[in-house]
């Protein structure tokens, strides 16, 4: 009997030492998630602010239009969420088998696709009016610069229509 307690007594510290090193496991494995997540965060929200830094500095804006560019660039992003779940849509329904076969439904998911497409660049639109109606007089020349730099203007495809 002595000899069986003996082994008892071994197991139950077996015991102990693996269910101490689980859960010194576990709790790091919490740890270790917690401190990406918050770095993932703080990234993220970096990149949020490196947009309002380049308007900032770009346009000089100061504190005040700073506030505003934030409040109109928070709104901005939350109406992008309709575009997010509209555009996963159209991709979940364009994974189902067979789907390239059906061309009713590949015509409704062809308007929700131009739908989303379409929202996008009307929020786009509204953001930019959003901000130049924040800029003074010479900030807003400014920002008619760069978005002239960046966007195709409508006098481009009238004469590509009328090159064809």
């Amino acid at each position: 009997m002595n000899n069986d307690y003996l082994k008892l007594v071994r197991r139950l510290k077996l015991w102990v030492v693996l269910l101490s090193v689980l859960n010194i496991t576990i709790v790091s494995t919490i740890g270790v998630n917690l401190y990406l997540s918050k770095k993932r965060e703080a990234l993220n929200e970096k990149s949020v602010k490196g947009t309002n830094n380049f308007f900032a500095q770009y346009l000089q804006l100061d504190s005040c239009q700073i506030a505003l560019f934030d409040s109109v660039s928070a709104n901005y992003s939350s109406s992008l969420k309709e575009v997010g779940l509209m555009l996963r849509s159209v991709k979940q329904r364009m994974n189902i088998p067979g789907i390239e076969n059906d061309t009713v439904a590949m015509s409704k998911i062809y308007e929700d696709f131009i739908s989303a497409q379409s929202l996008n660049r009307d929020l786009a639109i509204i953001f930019y009016n959003n901000v130049r109606e924040i800029c003074d007089s010479v900030q807003i020349s400014k920002f008619d610069t760069l978005i002239s730099k960046i966007t195709v203007s409508q006098d481009y495809h009238k004469s590509k229509s009328q090159l064809k």
